[in-house]
């Protein structure tokens, strides 16, 4: 009796093998033609690679995908900086040029404030304006002043 459980015990478990799917395992019922357990094996290796690289080659796609896109974002991120930087750029120069338009000049062109080592003509007139004296050359005037041990004139507004 005990020969015959020792011997009936495992022929229905390999009977049960055979007959059910077990879906834990990954081992499934082949034909006859494939019943050889090596050729199985490197069957199942080479299907195994081929969705590997399958899989492999979709995320390498993927990737791809992935990093052309960052890059476009970071394209369109420094066109938009260049755009903000030159808009900047013409606000100053509007600005600056604001600011020109704005400034009093003499009529002769010369900037206030410019100094000069001598008057430019020999034409000029002397004028006396509150216990100061200026020098009007054309449309233009000029105070005297020294700087260091030099005369010069600078360039001012019209004083009445």
């Amino acid at each position: 009796m005990k020969r015959l459980t020792r011997i009936m015990i495992p022929m229905s478990l390999v009977a049960a093998m055979c007959t059910i799917d077990i879906p834990m395992l990954p081992v499934e019922l082949v034909p006859d033609a494939q019943a050889i357990f090596g050729v199985r094996r490197r069957t199942a290796v080479v299907a195994y690679s081929a969705g590997r690289a399958t899989s492999a080659a979709a995320a390498s796609a993927f990737q791809q995908q992935a990093a052309a896109a960052q890059q476009q974002a970071a394209y369109s991120q420094q066109q938009a900086a260049a755009a903000q930087q030159e808009a900047e750029t013409a606000k100053q120069q509007a600005a600056t040029a604001q600011q020109q338009a704005a400034s009093p000049q003499p009529a002769s062109g010369v900037p206030l404030g410019t100094v000069l080592e001598t008057l430019p003509e020999e034409g000029c007139l002397p004028i006396t304006v509150g216990n100061t004296q200026y020098q009007k050359c054309n449309d233009s005037f000029y105070r005297a002043a020294f700087m260091g041990n030099k005369l010069v004139y600078i360039a001012v507004e019209k004083p009445f």
